[in-house]
């Protein structure tokens, strides 16, 4: 209470340090936690794909359908299952006429609930078994689709199929990486199933990659042992004429690592771990470096309490006692920002994040982060201030020796260490972000909108192009077999050429195109002509770079002869390559071909003319009948959302930086205080004597200036090695600029200058027969 305003700077330290710190612990527990709730989860894998492994081939995490028979034959294995999805799908309610849309449909075996946990609420599993008809929906989709949840038996429509409701299941959790809310039996997907090539059924396709196939292994046994018996079935099954490996990959870690071993997300997770830690760190610094600078200021009564009898243990436990009693007001005004914040922060962190004072796992991480931060900012000021000589104390002698300047200094680098590589980090990241939107993609993603046609539309596709093309507010049309451009995956091994050797297992992306589709987006043709429309392109093929250096082509490259899905056929044209994944991932090598039908719609228009546009599609969709609803994606829009992961983490990162940067500063600015309270006589002397504003300000100032030059020698090479392995996870990256570390080494001087000054000038111009007169 005597000592209000460094009391405040202790209790505004660290509540936020501790607020901050318990928030990003949430998040963190949240990402390490997906899958986690099954149980023997550290039994169930995941059946990866390597392609031509040897020669760096291609990481699927799906695999063919008879992979989980190969795995049943195995005596190590439990369960297999298969799990595959349909998005975006609508279904009716017919009685109500009542239609539910953006609904996602799983397909499992029926050993799929043996395997993973997903509580039944009502009804029964018997049915979902015994017959693909019946169903199991969510709690949540129940209610969208009949109002209720008393809906056992009840019949619902998806296309010009009835499907009945065997059983309700609980919402699938948000930490769940299987995400559904229909559950069909794997058998309705294996009654439309098409055929490829000599295999017709989906437990003999050897080539269709689109199930993702789970396995519980047994207590004690071992994935490698797994992984072989299904890699030599699956061998034995091609007749020895593969390369294809398969490989284990646990659940638990299924969110973090992508099949291909990129480990980003794992990356993020662990550095946002370490912001945490180091938060809490920041803010006992803070209360240490305060308490050890104002050690002097409690001689004296350190002194006298000795002399009437204190010994230094009871001394001890009094300091320690002032700190406990600190810390828990700042844990209570820690807990009221959480709640507070809590809102805002799931939204920013697009999750479901919520604290719950039953959260058994967040109370030891709280009890932790607790124990740690009282540890650091007790024990070494108690010790400190209990080592006090009273004869000395009493005498007013000067204890350097025991206000630990040197550890200060050390603390004070070590606190801005932290903060200038933060300041950098959030540099680097956002000129990559920046760099992510203003890359190159090679083709326009401006004003271009896609769309799915009802399948009664593609019956009259010449008509509704010709339509479209008359609108002034369009300016091209094409209907391909290119759902989303930004993230297109469509892959196939099926390709020839002469000269190709029997070890190359070349596998490459597959689009079908129209003649309009390249000059709508603006892909550049470097060699060739584009298709035609005419029956002569079903000969015709264009590829990119990538594939014509991949096949070992020479130039000129069109009349190159090349057979795709066993069909004979020219190379007609070579386009520049374009980005059609992320830029995590190196451009691969791309086909297109006109040969089989497409299912979307893309129509470029103008800013201006947008909206009559996007009503002239609506009429157009409208004639036609169909129970999905008209709706529309620009492409620019799929491109944003392709990278709100990292623009949300970016997000994260800045306002946890900023938190850090702003403890240091509330620090240092409160060591300048002391500082300038400490000097005051000096000041007033050396005032009296003709010093100036600006030479007091240089003689307060400049020691912590100095600390932050030596803090930015330390962080500069620490961010430099950090941002190096976060830009190691994409292919395409903005350079490490020096001018990026100059910057965050001015921020770090402005902020530390700005500071101090306010103190300095403050006691610079203070009256000198103020600070005088008193003796």
């Amino acid at each position: 209470m005597k000592k209000k305003f460094y009391t405040a700077i202790h209790i505004l330290g660290l509540s936020i340090s501790l607020a901050a710190s318990i928030l990003i612990i949430l998040w963190v527990q949240d990402e390490r936690s997906f899958d986690k709730f099954h149980p023997d989860y550290e039994r169930i894998y995941k059946v990866n794909s390597h392609l031509d492994p040897k020669n760096n081939g291609s990481i699927w995490g799906t695999s063919p359908g008879p992979v989980v028979n190969y795995a049943h034959t195995s005596r190590d294995v439990e369960f297999a299952t298969r799990f595959s999805e349909d998005w975006n799908v609508t279904l009716v309610n017919d009685e109500k006429k009542h239609k539910v849309t953006g609904l996602k449909v799983g397909y499992g075996d029926s050993t799929f609930f043996d395997i993973f946990h997903f509580p039944l609420r009502a009804g029964s599993l018997t049915g979902f078994q015994t017959n693909y008809t019946h169903t199991l929906i969510t709690e949540s989709t129940a209610e969208k689709l009949f109002g209720s949840q008393d809906v056992i038996g009840k019949t619902f429509r998806w296309d010009d199929d009835l499907f009945f409701v065997s059983g309700i299941l609980e919402d699938v959790p948000h930490n769940s990486s299987l995400q559904f809310d229909i559950m069909i039996p794997l058998g309705y997907l294996a009654k439309i199933f098409g055929g490829n090539g000599k295999w017709k059924t989906i437990d003999e396709d050897l080539g269709s990659y689109r199930f993702a196939t789970y396995i519980k292994a047994k207590p004690n046994s071992s994935p490698d042992a797994i992984s072989k018996v299904i890699s030599d079935a699956f061998s034995k099954a091609r007749d020895g004429e593969t390369s294809t490996v398969f490989v284990l990959d646990p659940i638990k870690t299924m969110h973090l690592i992508t099949p291909d071993g990129n480990k980003s997300s794992l990356r993020t997770v662990q550095i946002f771990s370490i912001i945490a830690i180091l938060l809490l760190v920041i803010g006992a610094v803070n209360y240490v470096n305060l308490s050890t600078a104002r050690a002097l200021d409690r001689a004296k009564e350190v002194g006298i309490r000795k002399v009437i009898g204190a010994s230094r243990t009871k001394l001890f436990f009094q300091f320690v006692i002032e700190t406990i009693v600190v810390f828990c007001i700042s844990l209570i005004i820690a807990f009221v920002l959480i709640f507070a914040l809590q809102s805002g922060y799931s939204q920013i962190a697009q999750k479901s994040l919520s604290y719950s004072l039953y959260n058994s796992s967040m109370w030891l991480y709280i009890g932790l982060a607790i124990f740690g931060t009282l540890s650091l900012s007790s024990i070494y000021p108690a010790i400190q201030l209990s080592a006090f000589r009273p004869i000395e104390s009493l005498k007013g002698k000067s204890l350097k020796q025991l206000t630990s300047n040197s550890i200060r200094k050390i603390l004070v680098v070590f606190q801005f260490t932290i903060s200038i590589t933060l300041i950098v980090c959030t540099l680097v990241i956002k000129n990559q972000l920046t760099y992510i939107q203003q890359i190159n993609l090679g083709y326009d993603k401006d004003h271009v909108l896609t769309l799915g046609l009802p399948d009664e539309a593609y019956k009259h596709i010449d008509a509704i192009r010709d339509e479209l093309k008359s609108n002034s507010a369009i300016q091209g049309v094409s209907v391909t077999g290119v759902w989303n451009l930004t993230d297109y995956f469509h892959s196939t091994g099926d390709i020839d050429w002469p000269g190709k050797s029997k070890d190359n297992k070349l596998i490459v992306s597959q689009a079908t195109i129209d003649q309009d589709f390249i000059p709508l987006m603006d892909i550049q043709l470097l060699e060739g002509k584009n298709f035609s429309g005419l029956p002569a392109d079903s000969s015709g093929y264009i590829i990119n770079e990538t594939l014509a250096k991949q096949m070992g082509l020479t130039p000129p490259y069109v009349g190159a002869s090349m057979s795709f899905h066993d069909i004979p056929g020219q190379i007609i044209g070579v386009v520049q390559d374009f980005h059609f994944k992320s830029v995590k991932e190196q451009i691969g090598p791309m086909v297109f071909w006109t040969r089989w039908g497409a299912g979307t719609l893309y129509v470029k228009t103008t800013t201006d003319q947008a909206q009559q546009a996007i009503k002239a599609l609506e009429t157009i969709y409208n004639r036609y009948p169909s129970d999905v609803p008209f709706s529309y994606t620009f492409i620019d829009e799929q491109f944003d959302n392709l990278y709100k992961t990292e623009q949300r983490t970016g997000l994260l990162f800045n306002i946890f930086s900023g938190i850090a940067i702003f403890i240091s500063a509330l620090g240092l600015f409160a060591l300048a205080t002391h500082e300038a309270q400490t000097r005051v006589k000096e000041i007033g002397i050396r005032k009296v004597l003709g010093a100036s504003v600006f030479g007091v300000v240089k003689l307060l100032g400049k020691n912590f200036i100095v600390l932050v030059c030596i803090a930015i020698l330390i962080a500069c090479p620490a961010a430099l090695y950090l941002m190096n392995q976060w830009l190691g996870n994409f292919a395409y990256k903005t350079d490490l600029s020096i001018w990026t570390f100059v910057a965050g080494s001015v921020i770090a001087i402005g902020i530390a200058m700005i500071t101090i000054s306010y103190q300095a000038i403050r006691a610079a111009r203070a009256n000198p027969v103020d600070s005088l007169r008193d003796e």
